[in-house]
């Protein structure tokens, strides 16, 4: 009986102490839920890179929810679809809760929350992550890459650092959401299995902490006896300036490069690199050599079993270079050395270049290399083509006897092609291959030549064009070699035309009978004729090329200018028809050169240029009209006139005379001169649907034997003569009149004949310079324009 006692005493005692141990409920009022649910999303979190070998992968959830009365429900929602919901918890204030979502494909995600408490209220939170797919080394000789972006993993071999002590994370990277951080007596240390070869680079973002005043930063060792395996990458110096340093162990000795100083007080992500050779040490910082130095040997790796990321470490910690403070992002390994254009290649792939221009899919801006920019490849240097620091932009390729730059052309050979350049010519040799891309040197007929020929005054930008079958020539036009100035060449190759343009205005057009022809081609030569058009001395080119860059189209002339740096100028003010008279009658927009009738001839003299057309009896030029002309057009030429005959026609489009004494008056126009051996008056007619147009113009001075600029124009309502840039006083009415071109085929020059003769309005003896004719009508400002060009 007193066990019994004893027993229930115990009990009761029990029962005591836990009611005392829970807490007191106290009563709630609804109506005091104040606030809405709390959520501390864990993970992942905005930005959080998701990184697994797998395609398909399970997503960890993790967060909390708080409310001060009651939570009632609980969604959870992954790019807008409900993939979990809660509403019976353990603890209704207090909500923890871990959820694993299966299937989580490679892509950018949106996780979202949802938490509504009894009253209604509700809070949403959400994070953008990503789901990267599986890393594929970028750079060649890449075996080795850590992102540290919230973890220590070697995203090529997928193993984890081992962190010692604790090492963090700065918060931020130079390259995506965050870098190593280095802390008092912390590390990282990796296994060096399969990464120990025979030449060998370290690449890597850095961002200088100088407290201490010396670390180590990369160390391979084998233990603490000596330097004679391994390498160590470390720094010393003081608060303003820190020297970074190599040394490499080669068996039965050491080598010491003393690299180069980083500004501390700058503040800057700095890209470090250090390559191990056979031969030699380098150390690059930003992509250029600070210092090279020799090896006597290959670098030793006997023993070296691990890396220390952030410290001397085990094997290098005495000198103090103890543990790092400094941010490391983007640690790249790498078995081979790496040269300076390697270097650049990463360094552009992490800043990767954005077209400019519409179609543009090569850039190279020989800023020290051969890099294209849009493919991120490199081309390859033949012989010893070098830079001038005075490029157009920065630096700039500079040719050399027997060099030149080879560069794949794969991808970049479309069915219609543009390229454009700053160009500096050396006028020796006398001529060059500027861009070149052939199948051989048995002929032309694939690919082009851009190339050069002349004196040592002046070069002529020539473009040949290969089509297969045939080929395509285009004389382009002359630059000026004795300036030393910067020119912009650019070339423009459609299915119909090619067109040579020099600082933004064309040059120069061919026609196209076929497109372009690429098969068999190989690569670009930059900078020479190269192996497929070295023949007629098309040798290397020793000028400056600068800003290089292709286009997978035909680019406009409105593209060409913008590229050039300036607005479009359209070739010869825009005109349908310009004849300079500088010893031909070919019209300089199209190439095209006038049908002579006669023996016309020149005058010896020019108002501009070399020479001018000088009319000879039972002489004159024509030209077919097809896209000369308008219902409104514009006519403008320097004239020197000559008072015999007493009659002539000047410009002159006609239907076919209707007799041998009759003029058919019913289309086209007339610019004709008539009077004496003083004075000269010039007038223009019109035939239209609705009668004739009468414009008596103006009278020339005969004696006064000088230059006077020409020109008229018709609009919708009245024909107008400028003498000199002014109007003159009469002008013709073409008020509901429109011209006729009915049954006109030939412009006549220097001459009514062959269809205005019935009044002996024939060949004329005066002197014509300049002549443009234009589809729309002049301003008084362009006329006057085209007289001081």
């Amino acid at each position: 009986m007193k066990n019994i006692y004893i027993l229930l005493g115990i009990i009761c005692l029990a029962l005591i102490s836990c009611e005392q141990g829970i807490d007191d409920i106290t009563k709630v009022d609804p109506g005091a839920d104040e606030t809405a649910p709390q959520i501390t999303l864990n993970y992942p979190t905005e930005g959080t890179e998701i990184k697994v070998f797998e395609e398909t992968t399970s997503l960890d959830i993790d967060f909390e929810v708080k409310d001060d009365i009651e939570v009632k429900s609980i969604n959870i929602l992954l790019d807008g679809s409900s993939i979990a919901q809660f509403s019976t918890f353990t603890d209704y204030r207090i909500v923890p809760i871990q959820y694993t979502h299966q299937g989580l494909e490679d892509g950018e995600h949106e996780l979202a929350i949802t938490a509504i408490d009894l009253e209604g209220k509700s809070t949403t939170v959400s994070a953008q992550f990503t789901k990267a797919p599986p890393y594929q080394p970028l750079f060649e000789g890449e075996q080795f890459y850590m992102a540290f972006d919230g973890d220590y993993m070697d995203l090529i071999s997928f193993k984890k650092a081992t962190a010692v002590e604790s090492p963090g994370f700065a918060g931020d990277g130079y390259v995506g959401a965050d870098a190593y951080k280095g802390a008092e007596n912390s590390y990282l240390s990796f296994p060096m299995e399969n990464l120990k070869t025979s030449e060998f680079s370290a690449a890597f973002w850095y961002k200088v902490d100088a407290n201490p005043d010396r670390a180590g930063i990369l160390v391979v060792g084998d233990d603490e006896e000596d330097r004679f395996q391994g390498f160590r990458l470390f720094r010393e110096g003081n608060g303003t300036e820190q020297r970074i340093k190599l040394n490499v162990g080669t068996g039965a000795g050491e080598s010491w490069n003393d690299g180069g100083v980083i500004d501390v007080a700058a503040g800057e992500w700095v890209h470090v690199t250090m390559a191990i050779s056979a031969t030699k040490t380098t150390i690059f910082f930003n992509g250029v050599e600070m210092l090279s130095a020799t090896l006597e040997a290959p670098i030793d790796w006997t023993g070296c079993e691990t890396m220390t990321i952030g410290a001397g470490g085990p094997t290098f910690s005495y000198w103090n270079h103890l543990s790092d403070k400094s941010s490391i992002d983007e640690l790249r390994l790498f078995d081979k050395a790496l040269t300076a254009t390697d270097i650049q290649l990463m360094i552009n792939a992490l800043n990767p270049y954005t077209p400019q221009y519409d179609g543009e899919s090569f850039y190279m801006p020989f800023d020290g290399d051969f890099i294209d920019l849009v493919g991120s490849k490199a081309g390859s240097a033949v012989g010893t083509p070098t830079f001038v620091t005075d490029g157009k932009e920065n630096q700039a390729l500079m040719g050399a006897t027997d060099a030149y730059v080879n560069y794949p052309s794969t991808g970049l050979t479309s069915a219609e092609f543009s390229a454009s350049m700053w160009y500096r010519v050396n006028a020796s040799p006398d001529r060059a291959g500027i861009l070149v891309i052939g199948d051989d040197e048995a002929d032309r007929l694939q690919g082009f030549r851009l190339f050069r020929e002349g004196s040592a005054d002046e070069q002529r930008i020539k473009l040949n064009v290969g089509t297969g079958t045939a080929e395509v020539w285009n004389d382009g036009d002359v630059i000026d070699a004795t300036t030393g100035e910067w020119v912009h060449i650019a070339v423009t190759i459609a299915n119909d035309k090619n067109t040579i343009y020099i600082n933004g205005s064309e040059a120069r057009s061919s026609n196209m009978d076929a497109p372009i022809d690429w098969t068999g081609v190989g690569n670009f030569t930059i900078g020479a004729g190269g192996p497929t058009f070295s023949y007629w001395d098309h040798l290397s080119d020793l000028s400056a090329i600068d800003e290089l860059r292709f286009f997978s189209k035909a680019l406009s002339p409105e593209e060409v200018a913008e590229i050039a740096g300036g607005t479009f100028t359209p070739k010869n003010f825009g005109s349908t028809l310009f004849l300079p008279f500088d010893g031909d009658y070919i019209d300089d927009n199209n190439g095209l050169a006038a049908t002579m009738e006669g023996t016309p001839a020149f005058a010896g003299e020019s108002k501009e240029g070399s020479d001018a057309y000088a009319g000879t009896a039972d002489a004159y030029l024509t030209f077919p009209i097809d896209g000369l002309l308008n219902n409104q057009f514009s006519g403008a030429f320097w004239y020197k006139v000559d008072g015999t005959p007493d009659r002539a026609g000047i410009l002159t489009v006609a239907p076919p005379m209707i007799d041998e004494s009759t003029n058919d008056l019913s289309a086209g126009f007339r610019l004709f001169r008539e009077g004496s051996a003083t004075e000269q008056r010039i007038k223009l007619h019109l035939g239209t649907a609705d009668g004739d147009v009468w414009n008596d113009g103006e009278v020339l001075d005969v004696t006064a034997n000088e230059w006077v600029h020409i020109a008229f124009t018709v609009t919708e309502t009245a024909t107008q003569i400028y003498f000199n840039g002014e109007p003159v006083a009469n002008f013709g009415d073409m008020t509901d009149k429109v011209i006729s071109w009915e049954n006109c085929s030939l412009l006549s020059i220097g001459s009514g004949a062959p269809n205005f003769m019935a009044w002996g309005h024939l060949s004329d003896s005066s002197y014509i310079d300049q002549l443009y004719l234009f589809d729309r009508a002049l301003s008084q400002e362009e006329i006057q324009a085209l007289m001081n060009p």
